[in-house]
């Protein structure tokens, strides 16, 4: 009986660390993926700083749709600038930027290269 009640110890013992490390396992996954999140989201921010950094004072754009006329589709972001001005807000996501100018004009810009995709005409 004595050895039946050892072995019997032995096993719970060894499923309660198996338990144990199952669940540190799951919380390890967690955590690399909060830091990667955390990282891509750090890398985002950088880029955007960047941008914001190379802006200095706003260029003069032509008045009226002149501008808006001569965007073209793979057009950089300064180049853009130069032709409407800067934009009144700007949104970010992973794979797309768009600068709006009012309420109706925008311009979507691929987020990596930075050059146009489309736009509307305010």
């Amino acid at each position: 009986m004595t050895t039946t009640r050892r072995v019997l110890a032995a096993l719970l013992c060894l499923l309660l660390t198996s338990g144990q490390s199952l669940a540190q396992s799951t919380a390890d996954l967690k955590v690399e993926k909060l830091e990667r999140s955390i990282q891509d989201l750090e890398r985002r921010v950088a880029s955007l700083e960047a941008q914001l950094r190379e802006r200095s004072a706003p260029p003069t754009a032509p008045s009226g749709k002149e501008g808006w006329r001569k965007l073209k589709i793979g057009m950089l972001d300064k180049e853009v600038e130069q032709l409407v001005g800067s934009p009144s807000k700007v949104e970010a996501s992973q794979a797309i930027t768009t600068w709006w100018f009012g309420t109706r004009g925008y311009v979507m810009f691929d987020a990596k290269s930075r050059k146009v995709e489309r736009w509307s005409e305010p």
